[in-house]
């Protein structure tokens, strides 16, 4: 069973990188807390603090390396060293090709793809000259095959867990876990605008407990829940692209959803 001392998250103020945030202190790991809004940081880190946790928290936006790579450096320092690194921030949209502007594919990958990346390599950086710790990155099922209104968030989970499975690869015997949790549909704020229906829909507690389970248990994929699973991986992987075509057509969501932002 894996217990981590301290842990750094990204997209910290709401949905499941708040939730993560709660269950960790809960079970003893001092966490520190980031995203780009200040107040609900603030509000995070008194409730785990009134609730007997250890918490520290920092207005980083994951877009920019720069300040990613440094915040993970800082923190590291000061603790005395992380051996959690989460990469939890992200944002989405729901919108067809036919609306879809530059603008919106331009912040899911500088969120999705680049700030997870930088993420993962600054904590790559501070875990890999100890030869101890766990890397996290927070994907989706959404990256598994292709889905109606969701080029751009799909696209940047799968870039995503390619890059976390070629971590494990990479560093296999160095020390480090790699981790990718892929969730299917999650209660949470950026759920929460969807105009369609989410089926085998998880609350945020029930999946941070989950998720944290398995990481604990040594696990390098937490997917769930089984159904959708199944669906994707199974059924989805082996159905040649004029097929899965018919099938995800017909679930085809509203044209044009307004732009989700997470943490």
């Amino acid at each position: 069973m894996i217990r981590h001392q301290n842990a750094y998250l990204t997209g910290a103020s709401s949905g499941i990188g708040r939730a993560l945030a709660r269950e960790l202190a809960r079970r003893g790991t001092r966490v520190v807390v980031t995203a780009r809004r200040a107040e609900r940081l603030e509000e995070l880190v008194d409730e785990i603090r009134a609730a007997g946790g250890r918490a520290e928290a920092e207005v980083v936006d994951v877009s920019d390396p720069a300040a990613v790579f440094a915040s993970v450096a800082r923190w590291d320092l000061e603790l005395g060293g992380l051996d959690l690194v989460v990469a939890n921030a992200g944002v989405g949209s729901v919108v067809s090709a036919e609306y879809l502007a530059w603008e919106d594919v331009q912040q899911i990958l500088a969120v999705n793809v680049t700030g997870a990346f930088a993420t993962l390599v600054a904590g790559k950086d501070v875990l890999l000259p100890r030869g101890r710790g766990t890397l996290v990155g927070i994907s989706s099922l959404a990256g598994v095959r292709a889905l109606p209104g969701s080029g751009a968030y799909s696209a940047s989970k799968a870039a995503l867990s390619t890059f976390l499975e070629t971590l494990e690869l990479d560093l296999r015997g160095s020390g480090i876990a790699v981790v990718d949790v892929q969730p299917g549909f999650v209660k949470s704020e950026m759920t929460a605008g969807n105009r369609f229906h989410m089926p085998f829909m998880w609350e945020t507690e029930r999946a941070v407990v989950h998720i944290l389970d398995r990481i604990e248990a040594g696990a390098s994929v937490v997917d769930f829940p089984w159904q959708l699973t199944w669906t994707l991986k199974g059924l989805g992987q082996l159905l040649p692209r004029s097929l899965w075509r018919f099938f995800a057509s017909r679930v085809r969501p509203p044209a044009n959803s307004p732009p989700g932002r997470g943490a």
